[in-house]
């Protein structure tokens, strides 16, 4: 393939069932143009090699700022277009877009082709955000987050594309520099998004402005730049009818129906309604069920181009890198839940610094990404980096245990480190899993580990999130309520201390004063700190 000198690199393969005696027909006869052999002259000086880098860029940066800059806003964005009781749905829609959207475009696109994957994830960008930046009410940038979550999984796949457009060896410094590409939105989103609404007559609108703006360029370069092997090149033998007939839609309906309940009743159970009740045990067991159908379908029924090549969890690289990848997932995206929280319990201080403490979640993240790729790129036994991290996280999530209020020094330093592990094995376990699968399962393979790093992530955060929820239940009210009276507060005041401390207007109380509030502020931290112990247990038990 010539077009914009751009080549890509797929060699066929026969794959086996999973029972492991039934050959599949083979998936591709590929056109010789299309493998890349002989690649041209300052090959990586070309418009196309280079404007397709720059695209990937941006689809990284818009992705971060489909994510970062709406979830440090969600309070403003309440206040000024709600209130609405759906306002968590917000970030949930985005994950959940992010989880089914990465093993389909992942599979699909091994089959039909890239290009338009791309424009088209791109273009759902474009589209969420120009939906959520025109917003009126808090169920419009719900959907809008959908459409960016699922364009999400379009846009950071860049790691097929790298995979693809450059040698094995030099992947991982690649995959670090187009993760680098975004570091002032992943280091510093919060603050810019606190900028933005204090700086600006739009406020928390420019967060989507400036997604509109990148996603748009993404769009424009990838249609121009972006010439990967098109359908006719991997498939000499079929007609696009036939390869339909192929195309695993009932593993896609049960997938992404299952996956979609599943993630819908975690999210109910975590907020709308009671774990115990109906609606979430109903959604979750049908959720289940679904995605066991879907296993099952697709190891022991369908013939053609499964949507899950089952036969790649029979190798213990691969699955060690797909649980390994979840493992730090689960890390990295509560903590963009949890960690504010933390702050704002044993730590409190203004919005600006509570902002910047804020940031290290993304920044020591981005760091041990960019390091992970240097490691991955220069230490030949790659998997001695991956247990070090391993270990380095468990380690500094487990002595998260030891916070108390005012610790903040501390705190700031354990949870850059263990950010700082999550970067170093996302960057590694994503450039070294392709190596343990055929080239034709490269998007499946990503998309797979993708899917189930996301689908974990929400399950972890979840978990998270009701530990906290139900301890924190528990322990204020066991530490505030003998501080409070302790210090002076008539008995009668309890109700209104409650909802004002909520609220953060503790001088709205009868009866209280400067020594009530301040008793009443340690209190609330302490039991902040014993609530948080729970959570960072169930961590390390994850860890």
């Amino acid at each position: 393939m010539s077009h914009s000198n751009v080549k890509i690199s797929i060699s066929p393969t026969r794959r086996i069932h999973i029972s492991g005696s039934v050959p599949y027909v083979d998936t591709y006869d590929i056109d010789e143009d299309a493998l890349g052999k002989n690649l041209p002259k300052h090959y990586y000086m070309s418009p196309g090699f280079i404007g397709t880098v720059i695209a990937l860029c941006l689809g990284n940066i818009s992705n971060y700022l489909g994510w970062i800059m709406p979830s440090n806003s969600l309070l403003l964005i309440n206040e000024d277009i709600g209130p609405s009781p759906n306002i968590t749905w917000v970030a949930l829609a985005y994950t959940l877009g992010l989880s089914i959207g990465f093993l389909i475009v992942g599979r699909l696109s091994d089959i039909f082709g890239r290009r338009w994957f791309f424009i088209g994830g791109n273009c759902f960008a474009l589209i969420g955000a120009i939906v959520s930046g025109t917003a009126t009410h808090v169920e419009s940038i719900i959907g809008g987050n959908l459409l960016g979550g699922l364009a999400g999984a379009v846009q950071i796949s860049f790691t097929v594309a790298i995979a693809e457009l450059v040698p094995n060896k030099h992947r991982p410094l690649w995959i670090s520099a187009i993760f680098f590409s975004s570091f002032e939105i992943a280091c510093f989103g919060p603050v810019i998004a606190q900028t933005l609404v204090t700086n600006t007559a739009a406020g928390w609108r420019w967060s989507f402005y400036l997604d509109i703006i990148v996603a748009g360029l993404a769009v424009f370069l990838f249609y121009t730049f972006y010439h990967p092997p098109n359908f006719q090149l991997l498939h000499k033998n079929r007609s696009r009818v036939d390869q339909l007939k192929r195309t695993d839609f009932v593993g896609l309906v049960l997938f992404s129906g299952g996956l979609a309940v599943f993630l819908i009743g975690l999210s109910w159970g975590s907020g709308s309604y009671p774990w115990k009740s109906a609606h979430v045990i109903a959604t979750i067991v049908v959720g289940a069920i679904g995605l066991i159908l879907f296993v099952l379908y697709d190891a022991y029924v369908h013939s053609g181009d499964t949507l899950l090549p089952l036969h790649l969890f029979k190798s213990r690289g691969y699955l060690a890198m797909v649980i390994t990848a979840m493992v730090g997932s689960c890390v990295y995206y509560s903590m963009n839940v949890l960690w504010p929280q933390q702050v704002a319990y044993l730590f409190p201080g203004t919005t600006t610094h509570n902002g910047w403490l804020a940031c290290i979640v993304g920044s020591a993240t981005l760091i041990g990404q960019i390091v992970g790729g240097v490691l991955c790129q220069y230490i030949p036994k790659s998997r001695y980096i991956l247990i070090c991290s391993c270990i380095s996280l468990t380690v500094f999530s487990a002595a998260m245990v030891s916070l108390r209020p005012g610790d903040e020094t501390n705190g700031i330093a354990l949870m850059f480190m263990a950010c700082f592990s999550v970067g170093i094995i996302e960057t590694c376990s994503l450039a070294l899993a392709p190596l343990a699968c055929a080239s034709e399962d490269l998007g499946a393979a990503l998309g797979a580990l993708g899917s189930i790093r996301s689908g974990g992530a929400s399950v972890a955060t979840a978990i998270y999130s009701t530990i906290l929820s139900n301890k924190l239940g528990k322990f204020i009210p066991e530490y505030v309520t003998p501080a409070a009276l302790n210090a002076g507060l008539p008995s009668s005041s309890l109700t209104s201390l409650y909802a004002n401390l909520t609220a953060g207007t503790l001088s709205e109380v009868p009866g209280i004063n400067a020594e009530i509030i301040a008793a009443v502020e340690a209190a609330n931290s302490a039991a902040a700190a014993e609530a948080f112990k729970y959570v960072c247990d169930c961590g390390l038990f994850d860890d």
